[in-house]
Parts: C-alpha cells; structure tokens; sequence
C-alpha cells in the first residue's frame, strides 16, 4: 500500500524538521509539502530535506491559508490512502504503521481514527472530551456520532476515495469542519484505536492561539460552518451531537476568551451573539449549549448597565428565554461570576 503524508507548511522553520522526521512507516509513501508563502526559512529548509529523501515533493504556492493548501495536496495524492500532519506537529512512534495495519485487515474499514495527545509534564496524554472513542470498535457516524469530538485532519488515516472532499477555503476558524463531516458520512467503516498515534503542538501565532484577537471574523466563520455542517447531516440525533460539539465546546470557548481579554462588555458584541444565537434557532441545537454560551455571557464579564441589559433581554426573548429584571440579574447573577469561572478553568485543566 502507498501512502500519501499531506503536510501544509506555513512559516515553520522550527518546526517542520520534527514534523517530518516523525514519519516513519514500512510502507511505501510520499510527503507532500505545500509551502503556503511562507516568508521564513520554510522553503529552504524543506529543499535541504529534500536532498535526502526523495519521497518530499515540495509544491509552492502564495499565501491562501490552511484550508487551501490541503485542497492543492489532495489534488497531488498518488497513494491508496493519506494522512495529514500540521507542520507543528508530530506522529507518534509506529503509529502510522498501526493505522496502516488496521485500515489494510478490514476493506470496509474507510477511516482510521486514532487518538490525539497534548504534552503534559513530558507526557503524552489523550484529549479528555475524547473519552467515548477511545477504543477498539468498528462504527459508522449514525451508530457513534461521538466521533465528531475529533473533528480535524489529524490523527486519521483516510481512503484515497475521499481525495475529491474539499476544506472550505473562505473561512479561516473550523474549516475543517464539513471536510470532516462529509468524510464521516461516506465512510462505510470507521476503525477507532483507543491510542495517541498524532502529537499536537499549540504553537504562539496559531489559529486556536488567536482565537480573542480575531474574535468577529472567527464568529462569523463559526456561523457560516455550522449552517453548512447542519445542513449535510442527515439525523436529528447527529445535529444535536454537533451543536454540543460546535456550541458548547468551541463558540462558547471563543466567547469566553474574549471577554477574559477585552472586559468591556459592547452592543457589539451583543449583536455578534444574537446572531450567533438566532443561527443556532434555525437548525437543531442543543439546549445545554444554549445555556452554556448564555452563561459566559452573563457571568464572564461584570461591565453590565440598564442599556445593555435590555438589549440582551430583548435578545433571548426573541429565542424564547426570558430574564428577570436589571436589578434581580445584577444581584442574583454578576455575584456567581468567579464560581463560574473556577469551574471553567478546572473544565479547562481537565480537556488537555
């Protein structure tokens, strides 16, 4: 079996050597590099590696982001199957192989699905909101909708016959989304591994490491991602299972670093929720994941007045949720705020 290794490389002169220096397989193989402009040593770093593996094909393209470089490498995908890793990332030792191994037993079996782990103390430990796939079981998206808790490229190995898919190359936030869902979908058999097979680094500058700085644009990627995602899946129980997933643990997230770097509660930001909010009434959601960005709102920032207020409750009426007065919500809610901001940040200390 020949594998293709897709690796978008933007400006990682310090990282793309252990990206690439991870991939070991006995299988036959390719690395294909697409150096998204980078304006550092990328480039020439990659031709220096080049010279002594001839399985790196190194493709240049301008700057157009993640999304568009992954499209261009599928475009080049000679093998029976491919995997992807980000330039400031790193596969696990023998965990290609084990995907390899599996995806081979099984002709069903479209997808492998293996665990993603962050450092801690020098250890790798596997995402804590990934707990109900983290085992060995056959599954398609119907039976285990809980797989969209892996909800990006990594840590997957998929068949070559999802070399068509595209990433949605004009959002930036959570364009990996419909990729992945489509993929989820047209897979006949999804082999989940209960084991870290891809190491994830959050390097400063990243998409997640931005995440407040770009907070308007990242809504409205949010808002565009979720309306396409909601309308290819087909079951009601998978579209509540993402509006968990998408709400509660990624909008909800971003609401809060915001308001943890900007303190100053705006109509603006009101406006950016109320739509965020009425996108989500169009579609099946999750009530919990409702409340849970409701919440941020109301106790993550202490800089409310009466104008605001009454702007946030004209807000939630028009999505069926009442509130009481200014007076009662100032004395009644604003004094649950740094209750609810410990038990964010031990939620936090739990997901790495």
């Amino acid at each position: 079996m020949k594998l293709s290794i897709i690796i978008p490389v933007y400006n990682a002169a310090n990282t793309i050597q252990r990206a690439i220096s991870s991939i070991d397989t006995k299988q036959d193989y390719e690395i294909i590099c697409i150096n998204d402009g980078s304006t550092d040593e990328s480039q020439q770093i990659l031709e220096q590696l080049q010279k002594s593996s001839k399985n790196i094909y190194i493709i240049n393209q301008n700057n157009q982001g993640a999304a568009m470089s992954r499209n261009n490498a599928l475009t080049h995908v000679s093998g029976d199957a491919f995997i992807f890793l980000d330039a400031d990332d790193e596969f696990l030792p023998n965990s290609i192989d084990a995907m390899a191994d599996y995806y081979q037993q099984d002709e069903h079996v479209d997808i492998v699905l293996g665990q993603i782990g962050r450092l801690n103390k020098g250890e790798w430990k596997g995402v804590y909101t990934h707990k109900p796939i983290q085992k060995f079981d056959k599954v398609n998206l119907a039976q285990c909708p809980e797989m969209m808790q892996s909800i990006g490229p990594g840590g997957k190995l998929f068949s070559a016959k999802f070399k068509d898919l595209q990433f949605d190359a004009d959002v930036v936030f959570c364009e990996e989304h419909t990729f992945m869902i489509k993929a989820y979908k047209k897979a006949r058999d999804i082999q989940l591994l209960p084991f870290i097979v891809y190491g994830y680094h959050e390097e400063k500058g990243s998409v997640t490491d931005q995440r407040a700085g770009r907070f308007v644009s990242y809504m409205s990627d949010a808002i565009k991602v979720r309306n396409r995602v909601m309308n290819t899946l087909l079951l009601r129980e998978e579209r509540i299972y993402y509006s968990y997933r998408m709400d509660e643990l990624i909008v909800s997230y971003l609401l809060q670093a915001y308001l943890e770097h900007n303190k100053k509660l705006t109509h603006q930001l009101l406006d950016i929720v109320t739509s965020y909010m009425k996108s989500m009434q169009n579609t099946d959601y999750s009530g919990e994941a409702m409340f849970r960005i409701i919440k941020v709102v109301e106790q993550a920032n202490k800089y409310w007045d009466k104008t605001l207020y009454k702007k946030w409750q004209e807000t939630l009426l028009s999505v069926g949720i009442g509130r009481p007065n200014y007076y009662r919500f100032k004395f009644e809610t604003i004094p649950k705020r740094f209750k609810f901001r410990g038990k964010l940040k031990l939620k936090q200390i739990l997901k790495k």
